[in-house]
């Protein structure tokens, strides 16, 4: 990662309402800084084009008083998905770092379903946050499945900190196992159960939600100094109940 951005972990938080959040404005210094911070920032896939466009909020009829929000493009190539949750998590943790609430907005519709020649995938609302505590005091506190239900094998001291990765609606849909010294990276969906998404969209979400996750663990790893290798695999959207996304071959702890 260009950054270090394992405290913002847990400071980090969904703003589901910008209420309150104080009367500073984002600057249109600040929007330039994110729009270079954004070109730098890792992918999973160096070949699949992204880019970003910073818009009003009012623009894209988004109603929970944002200033503006930043809608991600892609271009559709297998796993596109996960590139695109993998580089806007690392966006999202930039813009905790400079004071700016944001929130990932799945079902937001983009003045622009297209932009040169890619496909719009998510956006994320955003507001200048003037007033810290606003921000998390204790992650722990937050709703997450325990960690058995998310993680077998040794935790690598990692496990408990990368299960707080955001996903939509909180479905938290991975499921890893550590054994022989392989991560195995599983998109887990249980038979039955999708929350309040639309069926045939828990596995367009569930995909850029893998791409977050892998993000946060990889800055763990970074932070407790485990060097890996990483395999990807490729998902199209099975329904199966767990279907293979990356293997991490851990080298040295």
């Amino acid at each position: 990662m260009k950054e270090n951005f394992y405290e913002t972990i847990f400071k980090r938080k969904s703003f589901h309402l910008f209420r309150g959040v104080g009367s500073d404005t984002i600057t249109q210094d600040e929007l330039a800084d994110i729009e270079k911070a954004y070109a730098d920032f890792d992918c999973l896939y160096p070949e699949i084009k992204t880019a970003i466009r910073i818009v009003p909020a009012s623009k894209v009829n988004f109603k929970r008083d944002a200033e503006y929000c930043i809608l991600i493009y892609s271009e559709e190539k297998d796993n596109y998905l996960m590139n695109a949750g993998y580089i806007g998590e690392q966006l999202d943790l930039y813009l905790v770092q400079h004071d700016i609430g944001s929130l990932w907005y799945g079902i937001g519709k983009p003045d622009m379903p297209d932009f040169n020649s890619m496909k719009f995938v998510i956006m994320i609302a955003i507001h200048k946050v003037n007033d810290q505590s606003l921000y998390r005091k204790d992650m722990f506190k937050a709703k997450r499945k325990p960690l058995p239900e998310v993680w077998s094998g040794d935790d690598l001291g990692i496990a408990d900190v990368a299960r707080f990765a955001p996903s939509a609606c909180n479905t938290q849909p991975w499921y890893v196992e550590n054994k022989d010294g392989k991560l195995t990276v599983n998109r887990y969906r249980k038979p039955g159960k999708r929350g309040i998404m639309p069926a045939d969209a828990v596995s367009y979400y569930n995909r850029i939600d893998i791409g977050i996750y892998l993000c946060i663990l990889e800055i763990c790893m970074n932070k407790k100094g485990i060097d890996f290798t990483r395999e990807l695999f490729i998902d199209n959207g099975s329904d199966a109940e767990l279907t293979k996304a990356a293997e991490y071959t851990i080298k040295e702890i």
